[in-house]
C-alpha cells in the first residue's frame, strides 16, 4: 500500500510553480487577468455604494455589497477557474504546454471539470439540509448532531474524491470507486497535507499582505484589490498541484509506474 508522503507533496507543490512560474503565467495570464480586472471592478463599486454606510451596520453593508455584480463576479470565477485548474493539471501530470501565447479554453473538458466540482461541494447539503429543517424544533436535539456527523462525513468523502478533478483535466476514467480505494487508508495523510498548506499559505499571505500594504499607500488600494486576487489564484493553483500529485502518488501508481514530470522531486 503506498503512503502518501505529506511533507513531499507540497514541497513538490511549491517547487514546481517557483521552477516553472514561466509555463504557469503562460498558461493561466488571460483568465486570471479577466478574474482580476471584474475583482477590480466590483470592489471599487462596492467602495462606492458602501461611502455613506456605518461599517459597524454589517447586514447594511452585505445588502449593499452583494449585487448583480457579485453575482457576475461569482458566476465569471466558476467559468474560469475550469481553464486554470484543467491546464496546470495536465501541466503537472501531463507536462502538456500550449504553444500559443493567448490560452483561454472553455471546452467539453473544463465543463466536466466544473461539474465535478459542484457536485464534489454537494455533498455537505444533506447534513446542511438536516440541521437547517431540525433546527428550532422538537427534534433539534437529534437533528444537529446527526447532521454535524453527516457534514464532517460529507467533507471527508468530498476530500478524497477530489482526486477525481485531475482524471477529469487529463482524460483518464473517471471511477469513484478506484479513487475511494486508492485513498482508503491516506485519509489522515491527505487531510494533512492540505492543512500543511493552509499553513504555508498563511505564512505566505501574512508576508504578501505587508508588502501590499506598503506598496498600497503609494499607489492606491487598487493594489491591495489586485494582490489579493493573485493570492488567491496562486493558493488555488498550489492546490491543484497537490491534487495532480496526488493523484499521480496514489491512483496511477496503482496502475503503472508513475509519469515522470517536470515538478517531480524523487
Amino acid at each position: 500500500m503506498v503512503k502518501l508522503d505529506i511533507v513531499g507533496t507540497v514541497v513538490e507543490s511549491y517547487k514546481g510553480a517557483w521552477s516553472h512560474f514561466g509555463d504557469m503565467v503562460k498558461l493561466v495570464w488571460a483568465p486570471v487577468i479577466v478574474y482580476i480586472a471584474a475583482n477590480v471592478l466590483h470592489s471599487l463599486s462596492v467602495q462606492q455604494s458602501t461611502t455613506d454606510i456605518d461599517p459597524a451596520d454589517f447586514e447594511a453593508v452585505f445588502q449593499a455589497s452583494w449585487g448583480w455584480q457579485a453575482a457576475v463576479v461569482t458566476l465569471l470565477g466558476l467559468f474560469l477557474w475550469p481553464i486554470i485548474a484543467v491546464a496546470w493539471h495536465r501541466f503537472v501530470l501531463l507536462g502538456e504546454t500550449s504553444s500559443s501565447a493567448l490560452y483561454f479554453k472553455f471546452g467539453r473538458r473544463e465543463a466536466r471539470f466544473m461539474l465535478t466540482s459542484i457536485f464534489l461541494s454537494l455533498l455537505i447539503v444533506p447534513g446542511v439540509l438536516v440541521i437547517a429543517v431540525g433546527a428550532g424544533t422538537a427534534l433539534s436535539l437529534f437533528a444537529v448532531p446527526v447532521g454535524l456527523v453527516l457534514i464532517v462525513a460529507g467533507l471527508v468523502y468530498a476530500l478524497r474524491l477530489s482526486l477525481l478533478l485531475p482524471a477529469v483535466a487529463t482524460d483518464a476514467a473517471v471511477d469513484a470507486r478506484m479513487i475511494l480505494d486508492a485513498t482508503q487508508d491516506n485519509v489522515l495523510r491527505i487531510f494533512a497535507a492540505h492543512f500543511l498548506n493552509v499553513l504555508a499559505l498563511l505564512v505566505l499571505a501574512i508576508v504578501v499582505s505587508i508588502l501590499i500594504g506598503i506598496v498600497a499607500l503609494v499607489m492606491g488600494p487598487v493594489i491591495g484589490i489586485i494582490g489579493g486576487a493573485m493570492l488567491g489564484i496562486f493558493a488555488q493553483i498550489i492546490s491543484v498541484a497537490i491534487l495532480s500529485i496526488m493523484y499521480r502518488d496514489l491512483v496511477l501508481s496503482r496502475q503503472a509506474p508513475a509519469p515522470s514530470t517536470d515538478i517531480e522531486l524523487h
